[in-house]
């Protein structure tokens, strides 16, 4: 008997030694997981300090006109924190604000204008770059009036039309130089320019010669070739530059060189009279090469 009891007493002291080491790696666990759980978060919120801080940073540098830096910052800000919507916003309008910027350097006006909307008006903290998209859309405005006045001069120059396109001049010279595209166009505007002082003056001459000499008409077109000739290099172009013969059009050819021609298509109007250009060309009729002006840098294009 008192074995028996010798033994329940020896498997009772083993059962409460089991229990308490069991207790205890419980409670070892349990601290761990505070333990790792509390480091996690003081990680979390030390990133989005870092975060908050680089989102100072991004606009510092935007007011300093170094929106470039101001965007890598701000991929910085991100990726430590990708829940923070005010970082995530300024981001996104930084990168439609360069977008529409390299746009308008390439002179495209219709892409500038189209980044410039995705720009969110909820930028309280960045009101230096809702100036800056207000200027680069003011800057998109003038270089697609400037296009619309050099476009209309060049073709009132083509019709002959010499005052409107004086006029047409005049508003264009009036933009703003410092923008590059206007500039560039203003510079192209010279020539025509020169092409009116030119036509004017032959005009006055012919006007003086005819006063006192009998005026003949040549038969021969422009470029000194026949109406056959005309057409035959009507003909060939259309088919090298791949220009339906439809109704509507006309074209005047001019000879520059040997089988070299320049032609100018243009579109007639409701009373079946030249209208509006649609296109200058140059084409070689030997080798069948076709360019194609364009009326903004002033160079033949393929």
């Amino acid at each position: 008997m008192s074995n028996f009891m010798g033994s329940l007493q020896v498997g009772v002291v083993a059962v409460l030694m089991l229990v308490s080491l069991a207790a205890c790696s419980s409670t070892s666990k349990q601290s761990g997981n505070a333990h790792s759980s509390s480091t996690s978060s003081k990680s979390e919120k030390t990133n989005q300090q870092k975060a908050a801080v680089l989102y100072m940073k991004a606009q510092k540098q935007i007011e300093d006109g170094k929106t470039d830096n101001a965007l890598a910052t701000l991929k910085s800000a991100q990726k430590l924190d990708e829940t923070n919507g005010k970082v995530s916003e300024l981001l996104s309008n930084v990168q439609n604000y360069l977008a529409a910027k390299e746009a308008l350097n390439n002179g495209d006006t219709t892409s500038a204008n189209s980044s410039l909307a995705k720009i969110t008006s909820e930028q309280a903290n960045s009101s230096t770059l809702k100036s800056q998209a207000k200027s680069l859309g003011d800057q998109a405005t003038q270089l697609q009036n400037a296009k619309k006045y050099y476009q209309n001069a060049y073709d009132a120059v083509s019709n002959g039309y010499y005052e409107t396109a004086t006029a047409d001049l005049a508003l264009l010279n009036n933009l703003s130089s410092s923008i590059s595209g206007v500039k560039a166009l203003q510079d192209q505007g010279k020539a025509l320019t020169s092409q009116i002082n030119s036509a004017t003056s032959n005009s006055s001459a012919s006007q003086n010669s005819s006063s006192s000499t009998t005026t003949s008409s040549s038969s021969e077109p422009i470029g000194n070739l026949t109406d056959k000739e005309t057409d035959s290099v009507i003909s060939s172009f259309q088919s090298a530059a791949g220009i339906a013969n439809q109704a509507g059009l006309s074209y005047g050819v001019n000879q520059i060189g040997t089988n070299y021609y320049q032609i100018e298509v243009r579109q007639n109007n409701s009373s079946n009279t030249v209208g509006s250009l649609t296109g200058m060309y140059r084409y070689n009729a030997q080798t069948g090469s076709v360019s194609k002006l364009n009326t903004i840098s002033g160079v033949y294009e393929k």
